[in-house]
This record gives C-alpha cells, structure tokens and sequence, in this order.
C-alpha cells in the first residue's frame, strides 16, 4: 500500500488527547477561524463525517468570513468572544503569507490566538493555506510562513499546503483549484486529510486497510487514487520538506 504510517503522528497520538469515541458522552469540540477557503473546503462539516465513520464523536464549526485575515478577526473581537463556548482545539487560517509582511503578520496573530486559545483551555493549530493557483511558485515559502508560526506559537501544524504540492507534485494530472484561489473537490478532500492525520493522529493497530477504506469513501475514492492521497497527507507529516 502506497500511504505510510507517520512514525511522528504515532508518537504524538500517545500525547494528543484522545477524545471521545463515538460512544462517549463528551463530544471533540473544533472551532475554525479563518476564510473562504475553510467554507468552500465544507472542513467543518466534512470533519463530522468522517469523524462518524472512523468511531469519533466531533463537533465541528466555524468562524469566517471572506478575505478575512488573522488580524481582521482579532480586531473585530467575535472569535475571542467564542472561545469561551469551550472548545478542544481552535484551528487559526488565513491566505498563504508567503511574503515578508504577511509572514510577519501570521505569526504575531497566530501567537496571540494561540496564547487566548489556550487561555480558554483549548489547543491551537494553524492551518496551512495553498497559495493562489497564478502564483505558484509561492508554494514553499508559505509552507515556510506556517511552519514559523506555528513553532513560534507552540501550535499543531496542519500541513494542508505541503499536502497540496506534495500531491500534485506525484501526479500532475490533479486538478485541485476550482478557481485562482479555492479547492476543487479533490483539494478539499486533501485540506480533510491533511486536518484529520494533524488532530487524531492513528496508531498502527488503527490504521489498517478498513481503516483507509472508510476514509476513501468520504472522499469518494479507492485504490491508487485514494492511496497517492493518503501517502501525500501522512507524508507531509512524516516526512516534512526540506525548503531551500
């Protein structure tokens, strides 16, 4: 089978809190913040389901609004006042950063919400954003931008970017912008894996053929297909790119 099991995500799998099963009575709660690449990846949403099919129990939603930055949310005050709802983890996005300033940017805001997210006993992560399909060569250094900020913030990293150019990189023919900026389907089924491997990572005794199976069904695909997929997502975990 083409996916590997990230050796990382199986040591952080005993440190990573492991909640609740789908039996259990106190659900996994998400708290997205960020755009329209979040509302147009459905990732809340799509979570939940694929949270039911693999036995968890996930409540996901989400706090977006177009073209909005990090920056434009902690000014405007509706996450902070969110994050007294109570949630598990808080998941901070905005656009690629791939330049100095907005580098600079994403790791001053992703601290600070990290620092309040925390503060509510909740854990951060930091989802990293694709750049635009017209600038493509942006694409390392936003995985860069992210990887920065989230180090510096001490939040889990959701390497939605490297699985991106990972994928794409293995097989040219994904299409996977449905415009200059927002997923087509199978960009939206990689920014899921990418969420999903980042937040409940899976031991080796879990992740077997059943296991992959349930999760190609929620992205609509099996065998070599599903499997490039799943090696792209493990893999940018794995195995992070060496950015010159």
């Amino acid at each position: 089978m083409m996916f590997r099991l990230l050796l990382g995500v199986l040591l952080a799998s005993f440190a990573a809190a492991s909640f609740g099963q789908s039996g259990d009575a106190k659900p996994t709660r998400i708290l997205f913040v960020g755009n329209s690449l979040i509302t147009q990846s459905s990732l809340p949403e799509r979570l939940e389901r694929l949270a039911k099919r693999l036995g968890r129990n996930v409540v996901a939603a989400a706090e977006t609004h177009d073209d909005y930055s990090l920056e434009d949310h902690w000014r405007e005050g509706r996450v902070q006042a969110r994050l007294r709802e109570g949630w598990d983890y808080v998941v901070l996005q905005q656009g690629p950063s791939a330049r100095p300033e907005g580098r600079r940017a994403l790791i001053r805001d992703t601290k600070r919400f990290s620092e309040a997210a925390r503060a509510a006993g909740a854990k951060p992560a930091l989802f990293s954003a694709w750049p635009a399909q017209s600038n493509v060569d942006d694409f390392r250094e936003a995985i860069r931008s992210a990887r920065m900020a989230a180090e510096e913030s001490g939040a889990i990293l959701i390497p939605a970017a490297e699985t991106w150019l990972r994928a794409v990189s293995a097989d040219g023919r994904l299409r996977l912008y449905r415009d200059d900026v927002h997923p087509a389907p199978q960009g939206s089924d990689l920014a899921l894996l990418a969420t999903w491997f980042a937040l409940f990572p899976a031991g080796p005794q879990e992740f077997d053929e059943a296991y992959a199976t349930k999760i190609g069904e929620e992205v609509r695909l099996q065998g070599r297909r599903r499997d490039a997929l799943l090696d792209a997502a493990t893999r940018a975990l794995d195995e992070p790119m060496v950015l010159k």
